[in-house]
């Protein structure tokens, strides 16, 4: 009866996303995980990994430090930061290799190339990722803070004539799923082969691999 109702008021009771034309309907499947530190630990362990941006600027805590957690698991982990001073003070808590260039990789092999929370604060996107193509990695995690996240959606404040954004002031940008997983397609030589939301839904992660095209 209210299905009837609703038609002959000619009320469209479509969700909001299939009024819009399929031009702008981006469609992106996921995974769910709860612990982003127990996840990338499970992930790096006994493995050869690349970490970039390891130093966690300027907020670096080595009781949270996620490399320093990596580099208890891993079977070797490199770190990669342009902060060369973060790098000088993780120095203190793993001695093993750190760069800050591409070119300083020399082509090593490396089981995982994580890149977590990092692709946000890069001043330009398609220079970073067309890096991270060079990379000589079985697999690559890609990560960034998902701007759909309910706590993002709730936490922020719209006020007359100001806006609260709660960010790391360091932040370029935002990303959803599906515009992480286009630009790494669009920019890199990588295709991304799941999309997994990290710690509820607050991190989106791409796993992704390199293009056969492209070995």
């Amino acid at each position: 009866m209210i299905n009837k109702i609703l038609n002959i008021l000619k009320v469209d009771t479509r969700a909001l996303y299939q009024k819009h034309d399929k031009f702008w309907q981006q469609e992106v499947f996921f995974k769910s995980v709860n612990n982003r530190f127990k996840y990338f630990e499970d992930l790096c362990q006994s493995k050869k990994v690349l970490h970039f941006g390891c130093t966690d600027w300027p907020i670096f805590d080595p009781s949270y430090n996620l490399h320093i957690k990596l580099s208890k698991v891993a079977s070797k982990i490199h770190g990669f930061d342009i902060d060369k001073e973060g790098i000088d003070n993780l120095k203190k808590y793993v001695d093993q290799p750190f760069y800050s260039e591409f070119e300083q990789l020399n082509n090593q092999h490396y089981d995982i190339c994580l890149v977590p929370e990092t692709i946000e604060h890069v001043d330009n996107v398609r220079i970073f990722l067309q890096g991270l193509s060079t990379v000589n990695a079985d697999v690559f995690y890609i990560t960034a803070p998902n701007c759909f996240a309910q706590v993002h959606m709730k936490r922020n404040f719209y006020g007359k004539n100001k806006i609260i954004e709660v960010v790391h002031p360091d932040h370029n940008c935002w990303y959803s799923p599906y515009t992480l997983k286009n630009q790494i397609e669009k920019y890199s030589n990588l295709i991304v082969t799941d999309v997994i939301l990290l710690n509820d839904d607050t991190m989106v992660c791409c796993k992704a691999i390199k293009s056969k095209m492209y070995k």
